[in-house]
């Protein structure tokens, strides 16, 4: 990762949270990135702890951060962490509290757990998605088996302002690791209505029909837009420049990741679509609640 000051991890003691941790200090060790770990005691449930005892929401939530504080020193025992770190332990919304500590340390990474306390067969949690929706900074969201180092990396190109820094965040992650990227295209015959059960649900079927010819012309045209940019922007490491037909951006990305057996997927926080306003949104929001490997959300202004 690029241009790293200050990685911000946070922990709510669950295994995914461990492993996210121990990659926010790789990362941090080779980046020479300072780093924080927060972790947020849940105002709500303290508010109901105090309600079934005395009402003293401010000193219960005291005495559970105060605990958690002296938790915290024995779950990192093993952890490798980086010089200099540091913790942190604040009583309040995780989402909001996390966000504010985004931009208080002028954090340049958020590396969080995929799933939390809870857990789920896959998919993100609710804070952790909410996180790659609404921090303002990349947001690596790890399993809880994840490996310390990426073997398989699957980057996501859609040809929108996002793809090129998609492209060198993965070219670096795959660098560092010596990981092999697929930079995949996922694409869909233009022509081609959304089924019904959408939004365009009444569309009619169009009037033009392609030839086969035109449609080979078309995928040799994105083939070469993958090309020159992945030559661009990824040279010196191990990849396939990948096109793949899906009725759904977001099952093809799914279904190639599980075929490849990536370990990660890199994606663009907004993406070169029509419907803006649904990504993260649309294809980002599938792989969220889908995916079964970690995931990286690149993020760009207005994203």
């Amino acid at each position: 990762m690029n241009m790293l000051n200050n990685i911000l991890a946070p922990v709510d003691f669950s295994a995914a949270s461990h492993t996210a941790l121990l990659q926010a200090a790789r990362l941090a060790s080779l980046s020479g990135a300072k780093l924080h770990v927060l972790h947020v005691v849940e105002s709500d449930s303290v508010a109901v702890m105090a309600g079934l005892r005395d009402g003293n929401v401010d000193h219960h939530a005291q005495e559970v951060v105060e605990e958690a504080r002296s938790v915290i020193p024995h779950w990192l025992e093993g952890c490798k962490l980086p010089g200099g770190y540091e913790t942190n332990v604040v009583a309040g919304k995780p989402l909001h509290v996390i966000l504010e500590q985004v931009d208080s340390l002028h954090a340049d990474l958020l590396v969080a757990g995929f799933t939390g306390k809870h857990g789920f067969i896959w998919g993100a949690g609710s804070v952790s998605a909410r996180l790659a929706r609404k921090a303002p900074i990349p947001t690596l969201l790890v399993r809880a088996e994840q490996p310390q180092t990426f073997q398989r990396i699957v980057a996501c190109v859609d040809f929108s302002d996002a793809s090129r820094e998609v492209i060198r965040q993965a070219r670096q992650l795959a660098a560092q690791d010596g990981a092999h990227v697929d930079f995949l295209h996922v694409w869909r015959e233009p022509w081609v209505v959304l089924p019904r059960g959408s939004i365009f649900a009444d569309a009619e079927p169009p009037a033009i029909i392609f030839t086969e010819k035109e449609r080979l012309a078309y995928m040799e045209n994105l083939r070469h837009q993958l090309h020159e940019l992945v030559r661009e922007e990824a040279p010196g490491i191990m990849h396939a420049e990948v096109l793949r037909e899906a009725m759904s951006h977001g099952a093809g990305i799914l279904d190639h990741a599980r075929e490849s057996r990536a370990d990660l997927v890199v994606i663009g926080g907004t993406g070169n679509t029509s419907l803006r306003h649904m990504l993260l949104g649309s294809t980002a929001e599938q792989i969220l609640a889908h995916s079964t490997c970690s995931l990286l959300v690149i993020k760009t202004p207005g994203g």
